[in-house]
């Protein structure tokens, strides 16, 4: 089994949130991690991407490369389109969401993109859009900021985090509508919304699942 398995976070939270759902699904694939988490904070401040964040991610993925990284697993949202387009030579650049939202345009519902930053809302609506146009599929997407869930995540508060997602979501969504939870960190909303009889998904378990599969793709 390749053993070049590496995840770049920007949030503290999600390095041992990988490393737990990694050993679950396969503990025979060692991981690595990296943190870059002022440009995370750069993101909040901006509410966009910048060339400076630009470039820490992609020396952030050239340096996991150089300590063995044949696949690299971008969690931010943010910042996934930046690292996927990062080209270096012998490793596989992937974003954690993009699974999700094969899944979300292969469902042909009407799709909620529900964020608790804004600067995560055109990454993934973009993301999307391009899934779709690229299955040839006509959908029919809706933006939605949480705006009260963020101070939540930031005091470490995970379950008011997840239940101030799922009582803004309820507010815009239909019966027969898929939620996409645009920030890995939103996962624990997905319990409340489905008790509430909301279907959700987020990106965590699908992108690593995924990756996981590139890794035995690789070694085979």
């Amino acid at each position: 089994m390749n053993s070049g398995l590496a995840f770049l976070h920007t949030a503290r939270s999600n390095v041992e949130l990988f490393a737990r759902l990694a050993e679950r699904l396969d503990p025979s694939v060692p991981t690595r991690h990296a943190l870059i988490e002022n440009v995370l904070a750069d993101a909040v401040g901006t509410g966009a991407v910048t060339d400076a964040m630009r470039d820490e991610t992609e020396a952030a993925i050239r340096g996991l490369a150089q300590d063995g990284a044949t696949i690299v697993v971008c969690t931010c949202s943010t910042i996934g389109g930046v690292a996927e387009a990062t080209r270096v030579d012998g490793v596989r650049v992937m974003r954690i969401d993009r699974p999700m939202a094969e899944q979300a345009v292969a469902s042909g519902r009407r799709i909620i993109v529900a964020a608790t930053l804004p600067s995560t809302l055109l990454p993934t609506t973009s993301l999307i859009r391009q899934v779709a146009r690229d299955a040839n599929r006509a959908i029919e997407m809706v933006e939605w900021l949480c705006e009260d869930a963020w101070p939540h995540f930031e005091r470490g508060d995970v379950s008011g985090y997840a239940d101030a997602i799922a009582r803004s979501v309820a507010n815009i969504a239909r019966p027969l509508d898929i939620v996409v939870l645009a920030q890995a960190s939103m996962a624990p909303a997905e319990q409340p919304l489905a008790a509430s009889g909301i279907l959700a998904l987020s990106s965590p378990e699908l992108g690593v699942r995924a990756a996981l599969t590139a890794c035995r793709e690789q070694s085979a």
